[in-house]
Order: structure tokens, then sequence, then C-alpha cells
């Protein structure tokens, strides 16, 4: 029997080799061919299934503005629906709107229900800028406090303008955490109970004064160490809280003493 030379087997290696290959990449094609239009029938089949019709919305987190009622009504769902018809962003996007609303979640439970996840932001300060902002607990501006509902029994922050704000946003916010930072130090020392807070003015040279809102003069606290300026100011008030002299302002500002002006 007359052996092919290896040149030729070579050849007819590379052959095979090829028709494999071909043959791998047309059946991949295919598979995927017929995955697609599995899918394609799929959603088509479950988006028609009177199975998946919407029963019920849920709303779960934290919407302390908007009853559940509300919500369900501004998701602008209606019950019936299938469950895979409901454009999961577009709800979110109308909730969104709201404005008290940080983060809104819309995801399906299957067989036949929608449930929406609400957090709300929380407002800790009263931004004065020439119009009133609420500012929540992580310094961010999240409202114009225009309506009637708006609670307004928040202390008031001044110093920062809208044209601040527009030219230097990361700033702003850092001044605002530093505001809500001494804010919650001065809201548990012992005279808070006593003087109550109005306003925390700021300057950019100078920091946070404090206006109490029992009392008609001013605690400058400046930019840093709060805490410690604070104690200090609770232990010098309580030896003067009943004199009856004027006093117009304290400052904090003097290593190991308090300036009193009358």
């Amino acid at each position: 029997m007359k052996r092919k030379s290896p040149l030729i087997r070579r050849k007819n290696v590379k052959k095979e080799t090829r028709r494999r290959h071909f043959r791998s990449i047309a059946n991949l094609l295919l598979c995927l061919a017929i995955l697609g239009g599995l899918a394609f029938a799929g959603h088509r089949g479950l988006t028609r299934l009177e199975f998946f019709s919407l029963k019920k919305v849920l709303v779960t987190g934290e919407s302390l503005t908007l009853p559940d009622a509300e919500v369900i009504r501004r998701a602008e769902v209606e019950l019936g629906s299938n469950l895979f018809r409901i454009d999961l962003q577009e709800v979110q996007k109308k909730l969104k709107a709201q404005p008290f609303f940080k983060t809104v979640s819309v995801q399906r439970r299957l067989p036949n229900a929608l449930v929406i996840d609400v957090q709300e932001y929380r407002p800790e300060l009263i931004l004065n800028t020439g119009r009133l902002l609420y500012v929540d607990s992580d310094g961010e501006i999240f409202k114009d406090i225009t309506d009637s509902q708006d609670k307004r029994d928040f202390a008031v922050l001044s110093g920062i303008s809208d044209e601040t704000i527009l030219a230097d946003a990361a700033g702003t916010r850092k001044v605002l955490q530093q505001a809500l930072k001494l804010q919650k130090i001065y809201a548990v020392s012992p005279v808070f109970e006593k003087l109550g807070l109005s306003e925390i003015a700021y300057e950019k040279n100078i920091g946070f004064t404090l206006y109490p809102e029992t009392k008609k003069y001013s605690i400058k606290v400046g930019l840093k160490d709060f805490e410690e300026k604070l104690k200090k100011f609770s232990e010098f008030f309580s030896k003067i809280e009943n004199s009856k002299a004027s006093v117009s302002s304290f400052d904090l500002n003097y290593p190991g003493k308090i300036l009193m002006t009358m």
C-alpha cells in the first residue's frame, strides 16, 4: 500500500481542522439564534400571562411625608397590569420627583406584586441664603421651603449665599457638615436646655457664631475644637447664669479663657 507523504498528511489535517472550526462557529451561531428566539418568545409570553397580573403594591422604607396610598398613587401603576410590562425605571423617576425622597427602589415580587422602597431626607437645619432651604444630616441641600406644610422649627444657618453654593458646591457642603457637627455637640451640652438655639451664623475667616433662642447675646465658637470650647463655656456659664450683667457676646476662641463683651 502506497503511503501518503508527510506533506499531504499535514495538508489534510489542516483542512479537517478548518472544517471543525467552521462547524463549531456555525453551531454556536445557530445556538445563539435559537436562544434569542426562545428569549424573545419567553418575554412575549411573560408579558401576556394573566398569572403575572399586578394585584398589590407594597411600600417599604421610610415615607414620612407621604402616606403609602399617596406613594402608590404617584407611582401611576394600575392593578391588573402585567408585571413585566411595568417600566421600573419610569416608576422610580416619577417618585424621585418628590423632593423629600432621597432614594427610591422599585422591584418586582413574583408572581403579582410590586415593591417600592423609599428612604427620605431628614431635615436637620434650615439654610438661609435669601431663600430658605432644608439641609439633611449629610450636609445635602434638598428642598426649598415654600409649601405651607413645610416645618420651620429648625435652627437657621446664615452666611452662605446662592452664589457661593454655585461657585463651590464641595466647599459649601463641608461648611454645612461642620455646622451640623457644631449643632450636634451644642445640643448635648448642659447649656442647650437653658439657652436653646435660634441661629448659627457663618463667616469664612471667623467661623461659627451661635445665637441662643432665649438670650440676645452671641457665642463665638470659631472653626474647630467645638467640644472643648463648649465644655469650657458650660462650666463658665454655670457660674454667671444668674448674673444681671448685660452681656452682648461670649468669645470662646481664646485658649484658657472666655472673652465676655458687655
